[in-house]
């Protein structure tokens, strides 16, 4: 059996194995992946206009192949200049996938007021998708996939997504061990709990306060009550204490503030979430990541790793933009 092959550069785990489905602010697409928190990130396509049509996997790692050489040169994909996630290190010279963002939805059972669709609510919410399983069936068939890499979900609500039950039951019957999916929380979802009963999955819920009234403030509805439930059901579901993460995305002038931390960093801990995941909201990076940051937000960010550690958290995570903003 010949050995794989490995060369050192500077890439992206996305550009290397991943790719996103996307029908978001630049159309109906398959491209490298979705991080728009940097200026030419998440813009790398791979095919332009796409519906769900059959794919041409020749001509799909061709194009990967392509991208791969400018990064070995020591050039930069156009679509990538300037991202947080490029790093050297020894990348697999073989093609496959075992990243992939489904990211090709965009309703949604929330109005969270820092989501870019809220500057057009009524149009994305009425955006039609395209059937995504028998693409990923075909890819298994295949074996182009992996299972040693990430699923996760961009976009709209992901467990309102027709397909969700049966996409995410084949990644588990294909032994799939990092899914992360985000979500409002609203609506329970069965296949989620039996992910996080096997360990196999994680829900992500982005739930940025610990208050009805300021939870109605940045999502727009109330919610806040069953989103709660919701958080304890699965949180007595889960195997393990990573399997239900509790997020909290950092708003300029709404829940920037020590007491709404504590009390969500509280709730947690009381009811054995064990990771709890701090953010700050993209387009404010984007307005501030060239200029002096808001030192408040950073206070904040080191705070909560403080906090989190005086009330003995099982884990913190701080998102990449945030660490970006703080290190930089």
């Amino acid at each position: 059996m010949e050995e794989p092959k490995f060369e050192k550069y500077i890439s992206c785990k996305w550009l290397e194995s991943g790719v996103c489905f996307d029908n978001g602010v630049y159309g109906s697409n398959v491209k490298l992946c979705c991080y728009m928190s940097a200026p030419g990130g998440g813009n790398s396509m791979i095919f332009e206009d796409y519906h769900g049509e059959k794919i041409d996997w020749e001509k799909f790692f061709q194009i990967k192949r392509e991208y791969r050489e400018i990064q070995k040169r020591g050039e930069t994909v156009p679509g990538c200049v300037g991202c947080v996630f490029l790093e050297e290190k020894e990348w697999l010279q073989e093609d496959y996938i075992n990243n992939i963002i489904f990211d090709h939805f965009t309703k949604c059972n929330c109005c969270c007021s820092y989501c870019y669709t809220e500057e057009d609510k009524k149009r994305y919410n009425s955006l039609k998708t395209y059937n995504i399983y028998p693409i990923i069936k075909e890819m298994f068939d295949k074996k182009i996939i992996r299972n040693d890499g990430a699923i996760g979900f961009g976009g709209g609500e992901p467990t309102i997504l027709p397909e969700f039950d049966k996409l995410i039951a084949l990644f588990l019957k294909n032994g799939f061990y990092d899914m992360r999916v985000p979500s409002s929380g609203i609506k329970y979802s069965k296949i989620i709990e039996k992910g996080i009963s096997t360990g196999q999955l994680s829900v992500v819920v982005s739930i940025d306060s610990s208050s009805k009234e300021t939870y109605k403030k940045i999502k727009q509805i109330d919610a806040f009550d069953k989103v709660c439930k919701n958080l304890k059901k699965y949180a007595k579901a889960q195997r393990n204490m990573f399997n239900v993460i509790s997020k909290y995305i950092i708003i300029p002038n709404i829940n920037d503030n020590v007491e709404e931390i504590d009390n969500w960093l509280k709730f947690n801990k009381e009811n054995n979430i064990g990771i709890v995941v701090i953010d700050i909201e993209n387009s404010w990076l984007t307005k501030y990541r060239q200029t002096v940051a808001d030192e408040k937000v950073i206070g904040l960010i080191k705070y909560v790793q403080a906090k989190a550690k005086e009330m003995n958290i099982y884990r913190l995570e701080i998102c990449d933009r945030a660490k970006y903003l703080v290190e930089n």
